[in-house]
């Protein structure tokens, strides 16, 4: 017997998923979107690692937005503060 290298490894996990999808099905809309074959299951898999660092790339430009609206906003407001004298 040979050693299971990762990919062969990763290929079993998607034909384990594949039966597991295939026997439970699922219906969206009354269509059955499961995978009808096994490049279906990893290209699923693909697509929700994306979906995944699509949503962390979301959250860090939220951040970074927040944070050029507080420096626009503090800029506004040192400068009607000089302008006004009190500064």
């Amino acid at each position: 017997m040979t050693s299971k290298g990762d990919g062969e490894a990763a290929l079993r996990e998607a034909l384990r998923k594949w039966g597991e999808a295939k026997r439970r099905g699922r219906k969206v809309g009354g269509v059955d979107t499961a995978p009808a074959c096994l490049h279906g299951v990893i290209v699923q898999e693909g697509l929700d690692d994306i979906r995944g660092d699509l949503e962390d790339i979301k959250d860090e430009l939220a951040w970074i937005r927040r944070v050029i609206v507080v420096a626009i906003v503090s800029a506004a407001i040192g400068t009607l503060l000089q302008m006004g004298g009190l500064r």
